[in-house]
């Protein structure tokens, strides 16, 4: 038994992965009544980021009612220490590109906190964020949560 948890022990570490061509990060800031009141709960953080694309005429009847079409979705749990969140854009769906203007997807970012059980709840209020994943990788995105709204 000892010289396989010596051989289990002695493995490689395997080398991060590429960043993917829509990966990006988020910062966020919480007010020290909401870094308080986070250290005193055992919740965590989710995210939830909603893809899509502004349609082009000829496929506005896909559309919602804003002109946006659906082009993924990732979610995702994070630890509630965590500052810089990493999101991967492996939810989009590129085959949708050609039915949006430019190509360019966007992105609408929702941070909730969460229970152990993953079920979200309102211990903290977070701003929304919602933009070109392209700028999002320019400039990551400040996510400010506070105890209210």
């Amino acid at each position: 038994m000892l010289p396989l948890l010596f051989s289990l022990c002695q493995c490689q570490p395997t080398k991060p992965a590429k960043p993917g061509p829509y990966a990006y990060d988020l910062t966020l800031q919480l007010t020290p009544a909401a870094e308080a009141k986070l250290k005193a709960s055992d919740r965590h953080f989710t995210v939830d980021a909603y893809y899509y694309g502004m349609a082009k005429p000829e496929y506005r009847d896909k559309a919602d009612k804003l002109n946006r079409l659906d082009v993924g979705y990732d979610k995702g749990a994070f630890d509630a220490r965590a500052r810089r969140i990493h999101m991967t854009g492996d939810g989009i769906d590129t085959s949708a590109f050609p039915q949006i203007m430019d190509g360019a997807p966007y992105v609408l970012i929702t941070i909730r906190t969460a229970t152990k059980a993953g079920f979200p709840d309102e211990l903290l209020y977070c701003h929304n964020y919602a933009g070109t994943i392209k700028d999002a990788q320019i400039h990551p995105p400040v996510i400010g949560c506070d105890t209210q709204y």
